[in-house]
């Protein structure tokens, strides 16, 4: 009997050791790799070129930013800027223009200064606008941790499955299968973003992606064997266009999709449409052939063609009856969108593209010029 207790007690003994051995292992793992959401906050970035002093937003991007609240409600939208308070509060009170006053009004968008970088840390002094967004969208996201947009990202729906994956940074390929930084999601201080930020200063030489892509290219791969630190996406989560650029700007044709799945079809007008999830496989004849299926993408980044030294034919700027008339892919992606603004009254059919002041701002702006020569 005793020997049979003990040999029994030697067996509970180990099994207890055991087991506090895995519980051990599962608080050290749990230690190394917390799931901890990415924050809800998105941040745009807006640098003024030397000699300018004030916004140009154009319908754009208000689009984008608007797009973003519509979708996401994020906690705070940061505007990062170099702009100087006196442009900030007249383009917020409506003195220089429709879309300047929209996108500094909308909720929860606040406007947080920023020095534009000069010089990286190789001594290599940096000169171009782009490249002084890309050393700050690094260092924003890795001291405060959220989501960085271009402003010609356009979000397309919820980000919440991406934000509460467990991953620390999260990035998207473009055509090509480089790793692109227009949009990127990060937790502060992950470890890709201290990489980045250390590499990017020691190889910035001017050119466009020696900094940005090329490094994340390089050095993501090395920090995906880390558990939970770095997801890559396929292109078409943020640049489903990418390469493609004629397809998505050039007006095709009138929208052919049915009103409700019956034979009525919808014309080019300002009107909601609804798809449901077997729309196109049961009824593919309801949508048009050149139009692009957007179901796996969240972010719609895509660039005017001009940036590329391309140009479409009929295409020259996005504007409100551009998006509402929705002929064209890019149209169609992001007219829910601009359908909720014109619901809301915020854009007309026929706004310009740009920022044009209204009568009643233009006339303020005539007095505050006469009374500045005349010193009264």
């Amino acid at each position: 009997m005793v020997l049979g207790f003990n040999a029994s007690m030697r067996r509970f003994l180990t099994a207890a050791s055991l087991l506090v051995v895995l519980v051990v292992l599962v608080k050290q793992h749990s230690h190394h790799h917390a799931f901890v959401n990415i924050p809800i906050m998105v941040h745009y970035i807006y640098i003024l070129r030397e000699g300018v002093s004030e916004f140009s937003f154009e319908f754009k991007h208000f689009l984008s930013v608007y797009a973003t609240w519509h979708y996401w409600r994020p906690d705070t939208i940061y505007l990062h800027t170099n702009a100087p308070d006196e442009a900030i509060e007249l383009a917020r009170d409506g003195r220089r223009g429709k879309w300047n006053q929209l996108l500094l009004n909308i909720p929860n968008l606040q406007v947080r200064s920023v020095q534009d970088p000069k010089v990286a840390g190789n001594g290599r002094e940096i000169t171009v606008v782009e490249h002084k967004t890309d050393f700050i969208r690094q260092e924003v996201i890795r001291e405060m941790g959220g989501i960085y947009l271009d402003f010609d990202a356009h979000p397309l729906r919820g980000i919440s499955p991406l934000r509460r994956s467990g991953f620390n940074a999260i990035f998207g390929q473009q055509h090509g299968g480089q790793i692109n930084n227009g949009v990127f999601l990060g937790r502060a201080r992950a470890r890709l973003l201290d990489m980045w930020r250390d590499e990017m200063h020691k190889v910035y030489d001017g050119g466009w992606t020696t900094h940005g892509n090329d490094v994340l290219t390089r050095i993501a791969p090395r920090v995906m064997r880390i558990p939970g630190e770095v997801l890559v996406l396929e292109q078409d989560a943020f640049q489903p266009a990418a390469g493609r650029w004629k397809i998505m700007f050039v007006s095709l044709g009138c929208t052919t999709t049915p009103a409700s799945l019956s034979k009525r079809t919808r014309t080019c007008t300002a009107i909601d449409y609804t798809e449901e999830l077997r729309d196109r496989l049961d009824y593919p004849e309801g949508f048009p052939a050149w139009e692009m299926d957007y179901s796996s993408t969240y972010v719609l980044h895509a660039s005017d063609p001009w940036r590329n030294g391309n140009s479409v034919e009929g295409f020259e700027h996005v504007t409100p009856r551009y998006i509402l008339e929705r002929k064209s892919n890019f149209a169609r992606a992001v007219y829910p969108v601009a359908k909720h603004m014109y619901d809301a009254g915020l854009i007309r059919i026929d706004d310009s593209w740009e920022s044009q002041l209204g009568e009643e701002a233009a006339a303020l702006n005539g007095k505050e010029e006469t009374e500045s020569v005349t010193g009264t």
